[in-house]
């Protein structure tokens, strides 16, 4: 009788598995760098708290001339102002990483061109300011926003008051006590095409570190 032999199979490797393991890998690490990403700041170190997201305690008023607006129009405008002027202070005033080189373009192209120049001139009432190079971080205080929408004969807006209230609490990259920082600014806009457009403002700012309270006398 023939002598039987043994022999085993050596299994061939499953490329198609590892395919599909290293694809989960990679899908698992972009939502976690999504999730990392999607914090308030980003780029915070491991224990920080991320930048703060800028919201104003806003009010919203309609103006008609003769006929009111629809609802849909009122709240489309009263909406837009609203964030226009979150984002305006989250880039101007609470994040850091939007300051750059401290000219602030993104937000002087929300003026008229007529008022690039004042803007420039004005960027310590309008933003964070020289302020910029000590800060670490701005956290907000509640803060108001007063908007009124004017609408001219056919319900249609053309002109808007927006009127802010900020106060927030700056801390130094160097030890030292917190900055407190309030402006008060009133802006008045235009509407052309789809855009609000900031066409003239009054702004004043102040930044002063909290006076210490006397010690107690012996």
């Amino acid at each position: 009788m023939p002598e039987s032999a043994s022999f085993s199979v050596r299994p061939k490797p499953n490329y198609r598995r590892r395919r599909t393991f290293t694809v989960l890998v990679l899908l698992a690490v972009a939502v976690i760098v999504v999730a990392l990403l999607s914090r308030g700041g980003g780029g915070t170190k491991k224990g920080e708290p991320g930048t703060p997201t800028m919201a104003f305690a806003s009010t919203v008023t309609n103006v008609p001339q003769q006929k009111a607006p629809d609802a849909g129009t009122a709240t489309a405008n009263g909406d837009a102002v609203v964030k226009m002027f979150n984002d305006y202070y989250q880039v101007g005033f609470v994040d850091p990483h939007k300051w750059g080189d401290g000219t602030f373009k993104d937000l002087q192209a929300l003026f008229v061109k007529e008022a690039n120049t004042s803007f420039t001139g004005d960027i310590n009432s309008l933003t964070i300011g020289e302020a910029r190079t000590e800060l670490k971080r701005v956290d907000p205080q509640p803060s108001t926003l007063t908007v009124t929408v004017y609408y001219d004969a056919a319900a249609k807006p053309t002109f808007a008051v927006a009127a802010a209230t900020f106060v927030a609490t700056g801390t130094l990259k160097q030890a030292g006590p917190a900055l407190i920082i309030q402006q008060k600014a009133t802006y008045y806009l235009q509407k052309f095409g789809d855009a609000w457009t900031i066409i003239s403002y009054d702004a004043h700012q102040t930044q002063q570190t909290p006076t210490p309270s006397p010690s107690p006398s012996s």
